[in-house]
């Protein structure tokens, strides 16, 4: 390729695709999709759809407990009346704003950066490259891990603002600053960048092939990690003997966050020292990034960051980005706040996004349909950087899952990840579980038609059985419970399995198909096994909640305050938590993995105990009595052996500041394996390609659970989100690195009338490594969503005579689904 410059005038809004386009005569495709569906509402004369309870009728006594007594959402009011104080909304005397100057090329070198004009611009404070700040060094990647060629991971320099060369669209460039955003963005116009465009990869098979354009040096056929586990000679043996293989190759769709709130960041000198407002996922993992590897500080009281309310993070918030060292410096630089509010745009450009690989998976089996092996391939797009996590999601996480709820006595996973012109890959909701899922549980609806099984009974034959608990796979992850079978038992009456003849044959009647799908699932959370917790007592006796762990929609106030509740018997209105302060924070915790209940509520429930033994102390003191001699129940000191009592609270009110307190390490013997079995069912219009989701049904193996609203509602969000992947969501680059799924108007999103009311059970098996029972939640949804909508879709497609070579990969939008159904 010939080398040329190009002097290209760029802002902090994308240029091109990525940023905003003139309006469209027609609707996107997403929305033609919503007209089409409601207008089959209206013709159909259908009730809206109202979301049902979960079935409480076939609940246990103990199954109930905490759905009917589970408090409200105490900040729900605050948020939905307005009065929420997101990072956005803060601000401070004399604050200026920042606005970025962004790549609008896939791959470029940089010749010349020419601010003089910018600089000069009204308001303008100043305009910032990266020779500007030599003290900001690179955004970590904080994991490290060795490939089966014995290469350590690549781990390329990523600096907040580009050094010589941009590797993806809207990479930093520049910053202007100025006493208004309006006037930085003007001045941001004006900003003249040269560069020299470079040919771009963007889908992870094409940029590992030879020839392909390359990244980085250091990393050949853009290969970061070549990783392995699992034995593959045994495997291969395996393969040998099987009376059936089952096979198939398929893509795992790129997905952006898009959570609700944009990300933001302020950067203010306070006390002498900088202090960043940003939201997180926890702000001891960002400010461990910045203050010891970004800003490389002597002493970490040299940073203080702040997170107020935050909405949404799915794993994206977890990890320090570009913008934050870039505002605190510019900030200590001019002696003034520096706020950056970024875009929609922006979110879409820069985030880390999630999944986007090529996965290959083959399953081998016995003449009775025991499987016998499981071989699985994936090339993992990680983008031109990598994230804070580095390739953990499709590795570690992605093996730990493999197994599932069977026995497979082999199995071996092989994992390429890669560099693409792309903004970073990083944890999204799952991570690295609901591929594991995905295709373990399409292989075996399609080993069920292979062998002639019914769908529920080649489940059933490889399940593992409660006996066997704790069981170890083949790649030494060792569940500790499961009752699948149960489950699966469970499910299949609420779901009404057995009607769904009848329902297909209405359905067919009136010229469209239906299908029904099934994924039997387990996952592992709370991999980061270690939390810190510390409950204090304020001035008026309340019990104070200090969490590492930060809520971005959770309810986690509510579900710890019910937890400390129940553990020292004390009214939940006494209870409150602070989170968000890295002054006031512990010093490990993170919402991350769904692990806030089982390791951050395991950590309280520990700080809870140490809590009653210093009050026993004082109760003793009380009594003058020995300390041993006291008992402690539901909020009750008593002496052994006599009615002589004395109440919790009334210790509280008597003690000397900080008698009472408690800060302890935790760490959980293990991950949870929270497990479930999801049923859905699809309707297609062939005359459209249009799917709904008609049913859904799910049970769900969460432990104990502590307060049912909470898990509810994040198996309904996970629900959404894995069928969004599945029917619409799809963040697509075109071959130069531009940005073609820029704004909503490219990238569809589920609405509400997409989805049908959730028909939603439990079937608690305690967790027997940790303290308090409880298994994860958070992502359970979005791992039986994935296998079970598209089973259904696939369900459907066969029926109407769509074969396996023409059968839809996700997303299954309209176009591709009448594309398939044209096939036959």
């Amino acid at each position: 390729m010939a080398h040329h410059s190009k002097r290209t005038p760029v802002t902090g809004k994308l240029c091109g695709p990525v940023e905003y386009r003139a309006p469209r005569r027609r609707p996107c495709k997403g929305r033609r999709r919503l007209l089409v569906r409601r207008a089959e509402r209206a013709r159909r004369k259908e009730a809206p759809l109202v979301k049902r309870p979960c079935n409480m009728d076939v609940m246990t006594e103990d199954e109930k407990f905490g759905r009917a007594e589970a408090p409200g959402r105490s900040e729900d009011a605050r948020l939905l009346t307005g009065k929420g104080q997101f990072t956005a909304d803060l601000d401070f005397p004399d604050m200026a704003h920042a606005v970025f100057v962004r790549s609008p090329h896939g791959h470029a070198d940089i010749e010349g950066i020419d601010s003089k004009d910018a600089a000069n611009a009204p308001g303008v404070l100043g305009v910032f490259t990266a020779e500007d700040f030599p003290d900001i060094h690179t955004i970590p990647c904080t994991r490290d891990a060795v490939g089966r060629d014995g290469r350590d991971l690549v781990k390329p320099d990523r600096y907040p603002l580009a050094r010589g060369r941009v590797r993806h669209v809207g990479e930093a460039v520049a910053v202007v600053v100025a006493d208004s955003r309006a006037q930085a963005e003007d001045a941001a116009d004006l900003v003249m960048v040269d560069y020299a465009p470079l040919d771009a990869v963007t889908k992870p098979e094409k940029a590992i092939a030879d020839g392909a354009p390359q990244l980085w040096p250091d990393a050949p056929n853009n290969v970061l990690l070549d990783w392995e586990t699992g034995d593959e000679a045994t495997v291969a043996a395996a393969f040998d003997q099987a009376s059936h293989l089952i096979e198939l190759e398929t893509r795992n769709n790129r997905l952006m966050v898009a959570a609700m709130e944009p990300r933001a960041a302020i950067g203010r000198v306070e006390d002498g020292r900088l202090t960043l407002y940003a939201g997180s996922q926890g702000v001891m993992t960002m400010h461990t990034q910045i203050s010891k590897h970004v800003l490389k500080m002597e002493k970490p009281d040299e940073l203080r960051i702040i997170t107020g309310d935050v909405g949404g993070g799915f794993g994206m918030k977890t990890q320090a980005y570009p913008e934050y060292p870039v505002v605190l410096k510019a900030a200590e630089k001019l002696d003034r706040p520096v706020k950056w509010v970024g875009t929609r745009a922006e979110s879409f450009a820069v985030d880390n996004a999630g999944r986007d690989s090529q996965l290959t998976a083959k399953l081998a089996l016995d003449e009775n349909g025991g499987i016998l092996a499981l071989w699985y391939h994936s090339i993992q797009g990680m983008g031109a950087y990598l994230a804070a996590s580095g390739p953990g999601s499709p590795t570690r996480n992605t093996a730990m899952c493999l197994s599932g709820c069977y026995r497979i006595p082999a199995i071996y996973a092989h994992v390429q990840c890669v560099f693409t012109n792309t903004a970073p890959i990083g944890p999204y909701r799952g991570a690295g579980r609901p591929e594991a899922a995905y295709m373990l549980e399409r292989h075996m609806d399609l080993a069920a038609k292979e062998t002639g099984l019914d769908r529920t009974e080649i489940r059933r034959r490889n399940f593992i059985p409660p006996d066997d608990m704790p069981y170890s796979t083949p790649l030494d992850v060792t569940y500790d419970s499961g009752e699948f079978e149960a489950i699966l038992e469970k499910a299949l009456p609420f779901a009404d399995w057995d009607g769904f003849a009848t329902r297909r044959d209405d359905t067919e009647s009136a010229g469209k198909f239906r299908g029904l799908g099934i994924a039997t699932f387990l996952e592992h959370a709370g991999a980061q096994t270690a939390e810190s917790a510390r409950i204090g007592f304020d001035e008026s006796g309340r019990v104070v909640l200090y969490s590492g762990a930060q809520s971005q929609g959770q309810g986690h106030i509510n579900t710890f305050a019910q937890l400390i509740s129940e553990t020292l018997g004390l009214p939940k209105d006494r209870i409150t938590m602070v989170q968000g302060d890295s002054d006031l924070s512990p010093k490990a915790g993170s919402t991350t993995g769904s692990r806030t209940m089982s390791v951050g509520g395991g950590a309280f429930h520990k700080a809870a105990l140490e809590v009653i033994e210093h009050a026993k102390t004082l109760a003793a003191d009380h009594f003058e009595c020995a300390p041993e001699d006291i008992e402690f129940d539901d909020g009750i000191f008593r002496i052994a052996g006599t009615d002589q009592t004395v109440r919790f609270e009334t210790l509280i009110d008597q003690s000397p500041k900080g008698a009472l307190d408690a800060e302890v390490d935790y760490d959980a013997a293990a991950p949870t394996y929270p497990n479930g079995c999801h049923i859905a069912e699809v309707e297609i219009d062939p005359e459209t390609g249009t799917v709904s989701l008609e049913r859904y049904t799910g049970v769900d193996d969460s432990g104990r659970v502590i307060n049912h609203m909470i898990v509810d509602g994040q198996l309904h969000g996970g629900i959404v989100q894995g069928a969004g992947q599945v029917l619409m969501e799809h963040g697509v680059y075109d071959d130069d690195g531009q940005l073609i799924a820029g704004s909503f108007m490219d990238y569809a999103m589920p609405h509400a009338d997409d989805m049908p009311s959730f028909t939603l059970d439990f079937h608690p098996v305690p967790c027997r490594t940790n303290a308090i029972g409880v298994k994860g939640a958070g992502e359970s949804g979005t791992i039986g969503a994935l296998p079970a909508v598209m089973n259904a879709i696939t369900d459907a497609l066969a029926s109407a005579g769509v074969t396996a070579e023409n059968m839809v990969e996700m997303p299954a939008t309209p176009e591709a689904v009448w594309r398939a159904l044209g096939t036959r």
